[in-house]
C-alpha cells in the first residue's frame, strides 16, 4: 500500500469520493465495481488508476463485461481481427441492422418510447448526456465531459461538450437545451419522478447544467445516461409528443433520412457536422422485426449485417458459427411476471399469498436450463443483480416448491384452483417462458391459458393500460399508475447498471412503468434510503430491506436474470452495443 499516494488523493476529493475510495482500500468493493461506482460519481480515470495503484491493485484485472460464447470473447464491441481470408475494412459503404418492431402508441418519442428497437432508432440521431464506455458502463462519451456531485450528492454539475450543434439548422447546444430536456423528463416521470422537481435544473452558463435534487442521490448520472434510455436530450424548444419523424434533428452521428411506419423501416445519413468527425459508412439501415426468428433467418441468409439481440431459442446455432461474432454486453436483463395487487378489487392477485403461491410454484431451474440452456442465472424474486456491490448474498433464496404453493392458496380460499389469462407478447423467448410458467401452475391448480399479443401493441393493451398511451387510461389514478393492466402478465426489463429504474418506475408508487399497482409506503421509504445513500455500506443496507420486502410482498417474481445476446457478420468492426439495445454506429465499418 503506497499510502503517500493514497494520501494525495484522500485529499483532493469530496466526502462522497473518499468514503468509496475508503471502501476499495478496505476492500470492501472489487476493482471492477470501484471503477463502476468511481465513473459514476465523477472520478477521473487518472485519478482512479493513481488510487488502484496506491493500494497494489493490478492492471490485468478486467474492469468490463463480457463472457466467453462459442469460439470467440466478446463484450459490447465487436472488434474483428484483419486476415488473409478477411479484406482490410475501408471507408464507405451501407449496413443494415436487424432490430426490434417499435412499439405502435409511442412512436419515435423520445421521452416516452418503450422498447429496445425505439431505443436504437432515436439514439442515432440524438445523444445522452452520458455516454458509453469501451467496458459497457457508463463513461463521458457522449454530450457531458465530466459531472460532479456537492458534499451530499443533492446538486450535480454536469460540463458540456463544446462545439456540438444541432442538425436542424446548425445552432450550438447549450445548457438550456439539457435543462428542457430534464424538465420534460420530469413532466412525464421518466425516471426522475421523486428524484428531481419542476424548476431543478438549471443552467449555470451555456456550457454547465446544475441539477438540485428532492434529496440526495448518488446515482443521477446514470440516470441521466442511455441506460435510462428516455433521457435523449433534445432542442430546447421540443415539444412534448413530438416525434423524430415530425422533426428529423439531434446532435449524433446520424441524420434521419426516411422513415416507413408500417415496415419500420429507417434509414440513416451521415451528420456532416458531427462533433465526433466523420462516420466511416454511407448509411445506416435499422429493419424491424416482429418475430425473432425471422430476424435470425435475415442474419443466417446474409440480408442483414446485425442483428440487435436474439434468444437462445431462435438463434443457438449462431453460438457455434465461426463466422459470426457474438456480443454479451453486461446484462442485468429479466423478465417480470407481474401481478396487479389491486385491480380487480378482490381479485386473486390482491391477496399476498396467491403471489407467493406463484413465484414458490415457479421451477426456475427449468426456465434457465430449458430456455436460455445455461445462458442465465436464477433470481430471487427482486431485480438487484447478484454482481452488484450492495447486492445482499444472505438472502435466502425461494425454492420450488408446489407443497408450499397449494398450502398458500388454500389458505387464501383458493384450494379449488383459480384460471386467469397470462398476458404475453410476442417478443423473443417470452412466449417461451410463459409456456413452462403455465405448466408449473397448472400442476398446483392455477389455470393461467396463455394469451400472446403482438409486441408492438402488447405493452398498452395488458403491461401498462392506464397510461396515456393504454386503451383504458380512465382506469388509472393515484396509486394506481397502470389502472387496469392485466391481473397476471409478463414484460421484458433491460439492463440497467444500478437498480434505480427498476425500483422507481416498476416498483415504486405511481412509477410510470408499475404494472403491479404496487403502493407500499415501506418499499417507498426504503427506495428513498437507497437514493440518498451516498456511502456503499449505507446503498448495501437499504437494498439488503428492499431485497426481503420485495420476496415477502411479492408484487412480481423475478426468477432469473439472463445474458443479452447480439451478433455481427465477420465484416463489421467497431460495433458497440448495450443490452438495452442500443447500436452504436459511429466507429463501425464493413469490409
Amino acid at each position: 500500500m503506497d499510502f503517500k499516494r493514497l494520501d494525495a488523493a484522500r485529499s483532493s476529493v469530496g466526502p462522497i469520493e473518499l468514503d468509496l475510495i475508503e471502501s476499495y482500500a478496505q476492500g470492501k468493493v472489487s476493482r471492477r465495481n470501484f471503477v463502476k461506482r468511481g465513473t459514476i460519481i465523477g472520478l477521473s480515470m487518472p485519478v482512479m488508476g493513481g488510487i488502484i495503484a496506491a493500494c497494489g491493485g493490478s492492471d490485468d484485472e478486467p474492469s468490463g463485461g463480457g463472457d466467453t460464447v462459442g469460439g470467440e470473447t466478446e463484450g459490447s464491441t465487436a472488434e474483428a481481427e484483419t486476415s488473409e481470408t478477411t479484406p482490410p475494412a475501408a471507408a464507405g459503404g451501407d449496413i443494415v441492422a436487424g432490430i426490434q418492431t417499435g412499439d405502435a402508441n409511442s412512436g419515435l418519442d423520445p421521452v416516452n418510447m418503450l422498447d429496445l428497437g425505439t431505443y436504437a432508432v432515436l439514439s442515432q440521431s440524438f445523444e445522452y448526456l452520458v455516454g458509453l464506455g469501451d467496458d459497457g458502463n457508463i463513461a463521458a462519451t457522449a454530450l457531458a465531459t465530466e459531472w460532479s456531485p456537492n458534499d451530499d450528492a443533492s446538486e450535480w454539475t454536469f460540463k458540456l461538450r463544446e462545439g456540438v450543434t444541432w442538425q436542424e439548422g446548425g445552432a450550438p447546444l447549450t445548457a438550456a437545451d439539457a435543462v428542457a430536456t430534464v424538465e420534460r423528463m420530469v413532466e412525464v416521470g421518466a425516471g426522475l419522478a421523486g428524484v428531481v422537481s419542476a424548476g431543478g435544473a438549471v443552467a449555470a452558463d451555456d456550457q454547465t447544467l446544475v441539477i438540485t435534487l428532492d434529496s440526495p442521490n448518488g446515482n443521477l448520472p446514470v440516470l441521466l445516461s442511455l441506460f435510462n434510455p428516455q433521457s435523449l436530450v433534445t432542442p430546447v424548444d421540443y415539444a412534448s409528443g413530438t416525434t423524430l419523424n415530425d422533426r428529423p434533428t439531434g446532435t449524433g452521428a446520424w441524420m434521419l433520412d426516411d422513415f416507413d411506419p408500417s415496415a419500420f423501416r429507417v434509414k440513416f445519413v451521415p451528420n456532416p457536422n458531427w462533433w465526433g468527425g466523420a462516420v466511416k459508412l454511407d448509411s445506416v439501415t435499422l429493419q424491424g422485426f416482429e418475430s425473432g426468428g425471422t430476424k435470425v433467418a435475415a442474419f443466417a441468409a446474409g440480408e442483414i449485417d446485425i442483428i440487435q439481440d436474439f434468444s437462445i431459442s431462435d438463434g443457438a446455432t449462431l453460438l457455434e458459427d465461426d463466422a459470426v461474432k457474438v456480443l454479451t454486453p453486461p446484462s442485468a436483463n429479466h423478465r417480470q411476471i407481474w401481478f396487479n395487487t389491486q385491480l380487480p378489487e378482490g381479485g386473486p392477485f390482491t391477496d399476498v399469498r396467491v403471489r407467493q403461491a406463484v413465484c414458490y410454484a415457479i421451477n426456475r431451474e427449468q426456465l434457465v436450463n430449458t430456455v436460455y440452456e445455461g445462458q442465465a442465472q436464477i433470481g430471487n424474486d427482486h431485480p438487484v443483480f447478484p454482481s452488484l456491490p450492495f447486492f445482499d448474498d444472505s438472502q435466502e433464496q425461494r425454492p420450488f416448491d408446489p407443497e408450499m404453493a397449494k398450502q398458500l392458496l388454500s389458505d387464501a380460499g383458493y384450494a379449488d384452483g383459480i384460471e386467469i389469462p397470462l398476458q404475453v407478447g410476442d417478443l423473443g423467448e417470452i412466449p417461451a417462458i410463459a409456456a413452462i410458467v403455465q405448466q408449473n401452475l397448472a400442476a398446483v391448480g392455477i389455470t393461467t391459458p396463455v394469451s400472446v399479443t403482438p409486441n408492438s401493441d402488447f405493452y398498452g393493451e395488458y403491461w401498462c393500460t392506464g397510461a396515456s398511451y393504454g386503451t383504458q387510461p380512465e382506469t388509472s389514478g393515484p396509486g394506481i399508475p397502470c389502472g387496469a393492466s392485466a391481473q397476471i402478465g409478463i414484460v421484458d426489463y433491460g439492463h440497467r447498471p444500478t437498480p434505480d429504474i427498476f425500483f422507481g418506475r416498476a416498483l415504486a408508487t405511481d412509477g410510470d412503468w408499475n404494472s403491479s399497482n404496487y403502493n407500499s409506503t415501506a418499499f417507498d421509504g426504503l427506495f428513498g434510503d437507497y437514493q440518498s445513500a451516498t456511502d456503499v455500506d449505507g446503498q448495501k443496507d437499504a437494498v439488503g430491506k428492499i431485497q426481503r420486502l420485495l420476496h415477502e410482498d411479492a408484487p412480481a417474481c423475478y426468477p432469473f436474470f439472463f445474458n443479452y445476446l447480439s451478433a455481427t457478420s465477420s465484416s463489421i468492426d467497431g460495433f458497440q452495443t448495450t443490452a438495452l439495445g442500443h447500436l452504436q454506429m459511429q466507429n463501425v465499418t464493413k469490409s
